[in-house]
């Protein structure tokens, strides 16, 4: 199975139903909480799992990806060029899982309607 597969069968589908269930919720402040979120998320588990590769402490298969986007920058700097492009889709996949998923347990806006 490839990475993208994987994004297509298990993390994709919950994503899809969870955003059209709740897409008339989602406001602007639930948009900008979820880009610093995606920003966060980017910010820390990039490194973080380039140098888990570089360790060798996991690592993705032959064949099952589309490519490593920072490639040229694994020889000079370990926390770079080791993870393929779907384990960054899979940041954006689960920040925005967790998002949808808090906005599921958030109560629904009050009507601005006065009586």
């Amino acid at each position: 199975m490839t990475y993208w597969q994987y994004h297509l069968i298990f993390t994709l589908p919950p994503l899809l139903i969870l955003f059209f269930r709740f897409r008339k919720r989602i406001q602007l402040p639930h948009v900008i909480c979820w880009l610093v979120l995606v920003g966060i998320v980017f910010c820390f588990t990039t490194p973080w799992d380039n140098y888990a590769v570089y360790l060798g402490i996991w690592g993705f298969g032959e064949n099952v990806s589309l490519g490593y986007p920072l490639v040229g920058l694994d020889k000079a700097l370990p926390w770079f060029g080791h993870i393929p492009f779907e384990e960054y889709a899979f940041f954006i996949i689960e920040a925005t899982l967790v998002c949808l998923i808090v906005l599921c347990y958030l109560p629904e806006p009050a009507s601005r309607e006065r009586t």
